[in-house]
């Protein structure tokens, strides 16, 4: 080969060992970044925390991470499917960076949660005013897919060195400090404490046990009885309790949400669904009175995308008529859904399965949205029960129950007063026309066995006085 040649090959080969370097870094950048919106992912992040931290320590300043998730973030990629949802994180990355400082981090953690980082920080309360301009950076409204829409978000900070000497433990109480946020309504920031530490390992530890509750039997299906107005037994309102071997009866306020949090609620829910429809068949076979089964059906098992399969199995499982089910959704909950969100409670409705608005009258009722959703019952919050027999009369409910009953006869709902506790509630919710009632003036919930007892000696009670027990 002429000296020439070999030349030119050598640069030749010089040249693609360099581009090959250039693709290497390329890539390995590209390792670092979040895909979607072109933000430092975790990994980096950590990296710059890491530096951050070492940098603070030399100069005596501090450091504050702040994680930000965006609320209820699913409903919009549920409206715009994913690629409208991408196109919006992007725009919130945008906005974001608009309201950092220079030397700032901002991050992508995946999904629609972010974190930033605030190196040099002077006081505490520089963070507490960064974290604010974040907010209110989402505060104009988003366009994407011919839609406009709203956006807040739920924020934790927490500062080195008070907070933690370590990046990952630091990014951890950041997430704990967004999560007390959300417990508290969102659109709003929270700072990590020592209390807040507390709390969060209190509820690893509460999650780990219900994790462990459905295996080890110590979950328990309690029946609360329903009554038609003359005292006829009308069905029960089926009701998860907790006994854990150590803690005892552990209340339904402070496991369920926590169920709903950790989406331990989806397992446990239909584990109640199946083991209420069963109990609810059997009792169907021991007394000819026709019995209906109320199950509360939450906002995680609604919006999982298959909780009518679930029914609708539960149903086939167990052999219950459909028309014996009604599940219970909240006010709230049902009346913040769009149109295509309520296709399963048609499918649902369409094969006979009752559907109920449970605590009726604390939330926000379109009066379009009930006569479009296929609702059978209503069933009036205990709160306006309560405030029946108050003084002055003023301030009484009575006027406001006696609408809500006439609005939905006039629509052929049914109209069940919860909460009666007292001889005088049963009868002013008598004459104001409802339907039915529970309440522990008439029972309180019951395990199986003793609401079993109770039904076989109301049958043996009907037959005794020569009627039938559903007459």
């Amino acid at each position: 080969m002429r000296e020439i040649e070999r030349v030119d090959l050598g640069l030749r080969l010089k040249k693609a060992e360099a581009h090959i370097q250039d693709l290497e870094h390329r890539i390995a950048g590209l390792a670092h970044l979040d895909s979607n919106t072109g933000l430092p992912n975790q990994a980096r992040f950590l990296d710059r925390l890491d530096q951050a931290i070492l940098q603070s320590t030399r100069q005596a300043q501090k450091v504050a991470v702040i994680v930000l998730d965006l609320d209820r973030f699913k409903r919009v990629n549920d409206l715009l499917g994913h690629p409208g949802g991408d196109d919006i994180l992007r725009q919130v990355a945008r906005r974001l960076e608009g309201s950092l400082r220079l030397g700032d981090t901002l991050a992508a953690m995946g999904g629609d949660r972010f974190m930033v980082l605030l190196p040099t920080l002077k006081e505490d309360l520089g963070a507490m005013k960064v974290g604010l301009k974040l907010l209110e950076s989402l505060a104009a409204p988003f366009q994407a897919g011919g839609e406009e829409l709203q956006l807040t978000a739920s924020m934790g900070i927490c500062l080195f060195p008070q907070d933690g000497m370590e990046s990952t433990t630091l990014l951890s109480h950041a997430e704990s400090a967004m999560y007390r946020a959300k417990e508290r309504g969102g659109n709003r920031m929270e700072c990590f404490t020592t209390t807040l530490n507390l709390v969060s390992m209190e509820r690893q530890e509460m999650e780990r046990c219900l994790k462990e509750a459905m295996q080890n039997g110590e979950l328990q299906m309690f029946y609360q009885p329903q009554f038609h107005m003359d005292g006829r037994l009308s069905g029960a309102e089926a009701l998860i309790r907790w006994n854990h071997p150590l803690l005892g009866c552990v209340p339904p306020t402070k496991f369920i949400p926590l169920a709903e949090e950790s989406r331990l609620i989806l397992p446990i829910g239909e584990w109640a669904l199946r083991e209420a429809c069963k109990q609810m068949a059997r009792w169907h076979t021991l007394s000819s009175i026709p019995l209906l089964l109320a199950v509360n059906v939450s906002a995680m098992q609604f919006t999982s995308g298959d909780w009518d399969a679930c029914v609708v199995r539960a149903l086939l499982d167990s052999g219950l008529d459909p028309s014996s089910l009604e599940l219970e959704l909240t006010e709230s909950l049902i009346m913040r859904q769009g149109h295509e969100d309520v296709r399963p409670l048609v499918r649902l409705r369409e094969i006979g399965t009752r559907i109920a608005i449970d605590d009726f009258g604390t939330g926000y009722s379109s009066l379009g949205y009930l006569q479009r959703l296929p609702i059978t019952t209503l069933k009036l919050d205990q709160s306006f029960i309560a405030a029946l027999q108050v003084e002055p009369p003023a301030v009484s409910s009575e006027h406001i129950v006696k609408a809500v009953v006439q609005l939905a006869h006039s629509l052929n709902l049914t109209v069940i007063a919860e909460g009666v506790e007292t001889e005088g509630q049963r009868d002013m919710v008598e004459m104001l026309g409802c339907d039915g009632l529970q309440g522990f003036l008439l029972g309180r919930p019951l395990p199986a066995d003793a609401f079993e007892a109770m039904l076989e000696s109301m049958t043996q009670m009907a037959f005794l006085e020569g009627r039938r027990p559903d007459l």
